[in-house]
């Protein structure tokens, strides 16, 4: 059975930005981790999220090119962390909860795609089935969900 889709008639469509659709909604105290934050959409979205007050935790796989994508942006910090690594999204997942920190907003924005992602460290690509996979926000659905 398929449903047809039904326009939500919200006012936003497809040329809305991000700074747009929050309008003047405040996030101070809000903690987000917004996976590729420094890059594409992700970054539009790290930089809207701290406009509005929140503390953006960035995870990233090329820490040099997100430091400096980031420069300057307060309260957005960088951690490590490859998708491609079952270890070091576990490492990543273990300093969060340490940190004793709530987590309000959960941004999977990092994609992978299919045909240029390499074989993870656990020795499977990503349109295999591994052990562990972050889900992808990538509109070829690289990785079970």
């Amino acid at each position: 059975m398929t449903t047809k889709q039904q326009p939500l008639n919200s006012g936003f469509g497809a040329t809305t930005t991000a700074r747009e659709a929050l309008g003047n909604t405040r996030l101070d105290g809000t903690v987000a981790i917004v996976t590729g934050g420094y890059a594409g959409i992700g970054l539009e979205t790290t930089r809207t999220l701290h406009a509005a007050g929140a503390t953006v935790i960035v995870p990233a796989r090329t820490p040099d090119k997100a430091r400096a994508a980031l420069a300057g942006l307060e309260r957005v910090e960088l951690e490590p962390m490859d998708l491609f690594d079952p270890a070091s999204i576990d490492a990543f997942a273990s300093r969060f909860i340490a940190s004793g920190r709530p987590l309000h907003l959960l941004i999977n924005n990092a994609a992978s795609w299919p045909h240029r992602s390499p074989a993870t460290r656990a020795g499977s690509s990503p349109n295999s089935p591994p052990t562990t996979w972050a889900t992808s926000s990538s509109p070829l659905g690289s990785g079970p969900r």
